[in-house]
């Protein structure tokens, strides 16, 4: 039997982690709870992938917190490498919908479960950045007006990686893409990036967080309050993709804590619980130098 299968079958035969060893006043502890174990092996992803990371670390905060909930994914590299037949990483049910309109969908499957009285139940869509900042952006749009109570992660790599790393409105000015090379003429990208944490701030009654896997409790944080927001609810995340930034696949967790230690990528949690005000609602903890200009 090949050392592997061996290994295999040892894990198999471990029970869950003790309830004693799980402090649930520490964020990251959750991953060690049975429930929080919801996307797990199978995925056909990349090396260390900036967004499966992010896909482990939502889905156990939620299973931690609330059990089994339900996702819709938007198709894109989540959507190539979590449904490569037969492999399926995830023990929850989701469904697959079209690459813009995955928020759509949802807003149909939300009145459903409360005609049936499933307010409760947590309903989730993932998308990257061209499934809710360019081509899906009127259905994401639509659902944060809607009022309904639907959660939505985007899985921001700043290219459209499931295409060969193009330019997307998520690319920084003067990052180098497939479609915004970097020489004498035109040095990277031209555009301004489209700042979506800002632009979902100004829709009604909306919860907003951007975060990175990158800081535990921040990310943990944003996502359990997103969850727990009674209404429309979006949490963007900075997520590597190696082969199209071109780093090595063992720098996910730097590159994304680089980006917010050089603001290029800032945190911010907007929670329309606190206040009335901008300032009310909005937190920047965790950003270096918050109160400097």
């Amino acid at each position: 039997m090949p050392i592997y299968q061996k290994s295999f079958n040892f894990f198999r035969k471990l029970p869950p982690t003790p309830q004693q060893y799980i402090n649930e006043k520490l964020a990251v502890d959750m991953m060690l709870s049975e429930d929080s174990m919801l996307y797990v092996g199978g995925a056909g992803s990349c090396a260390d992938c900036g967004e499966a990371t992010v896909i482990r670390m939502w889905l156990a905060a939620l299973g931690f917190k609330y059990g089994r909930e339900s996702i819709i994914a938007s198709t894109g590299c989540n959507t190539v490498y979590g449904s490569t037949y037969p492999y399926n990483p995830y023990l929850i049910p989701w469904t697959n919908s079209l690459f813009e309109n995955g928020p759509a969908d949802a807003i149909g499957i939300r009145m459903r479960w409360d005609q049936m009285g499933w307010q409760d139940k947590q309903l989730w869509v993932m998308g990257g950045d061209g499934a809710m900042l360019d081509i899906g952006f009127q259905s994401l749009s639509r659902l944060m007006s809607s009022g309904l109570n639907i959660k939505v992660i985007v899985l921001d790599t700043q290219v459209y990686s499931n295409t060969g790393g193009q330019a997307s409105t998520a690319t920084f000015t003067g990052q180098e893409t497939k479609m915004s090379q970097y020489g004498k003429a035109i040095q990277g990208r031209q555009e301004s990036r489209k700042e979506l944490g800002r632009i979902c701030m100004m829709h009604p009654n909306t919860f907003v967080a951007q975060t990175v896997a990158a800081i535990p409790n921040h990310f943990y944080k944003s996502i359990l309050e997103a969850a727990s927001f009674n209404g429309p609810a979006v949490v963007n995340t900075f997520t590597m993709c190696q082969p199209e930034h071109g780093v090595g696949d063992d720098m996910s967790r730097q590159q994304s804590k680089l980006a917010v230690e050089s603001r290029t990528f800032s945190v911010f949690i907007y929670d329309p619980r606190k206040g009335d005000t901008i300032r009310q609602r909005l937190s920047l903890q965790g950003n270096p130098a918050k109160d400097d200009d």
